[in-house]
């Protein structure tokens, strides 16, 4: 009697956790922000920043992860950008911020600026690129022990 009860307790467990399981898996509808994310990027490529931020948007709403907020910020920072307007530049500021607090190394992958046509500008001849071989090592100075002094 008392073994039935204990696999009746160990099965209601296991059974607790699968529903956990299944239940965290659909929390989010990842492929769906997926499928906003792409459509955010490609109007972002097309300089349709009111466009891009409603995807984005949708995709923070779905999916609340960094590169959501990332795109989402990067967006309203484009859109800040082109019509001076304070309130796009202030929530790509928040959209920023969550990205780098939900994952504090993030780096986009999917999309960068220079994708875009903006130039990334190489440094000048001008200024020193510091360099990547390690300092040269220096000998130590040789030591001799001073020379006896008369009388000692």
């Amino acid at each position: 009697m008392r073994r039935a009860m204990v696999i009746m307790m160990v099965s209601a467990v296991v059974f607790a956790g699968v529903q956990l399981a299944n239940a965290e898996e659909e929390l989010f509808d990842t492929k769906a922000a997926v499928i906003h994310i792409e459509k955010g990027i490609t109007h972002l490529k097309e300089k349709k920043y009111d466009d891009a931020v409603k995807e984005l948007e949708e995709a923070v709403t779905i999916n609340p992860d960094a590169e959501a907020y990332y795109y989402l910020g990067y967006a309203y920072y484009m859109k800040g950008r082109e019509g001076n307007d304070a309130e796009s530049r202030k929530k790509s500021i928040e959209s920023f911020d969550k990205a780098y607090e939900l994952d504090p190394g993030f780096t986009p992958s999917r999309f960068k600026p220079a994708d875009a046509g903006e130039a990334i500008q190489e440094p000048k001849a001008s200024e020193a690129k510091p360099s990547s071989a390690p300092p040269p090592v220096q000998s130590e100075p040789t030591v001799t022990s001073p020379e006896p002094q008369p009388g000692q």
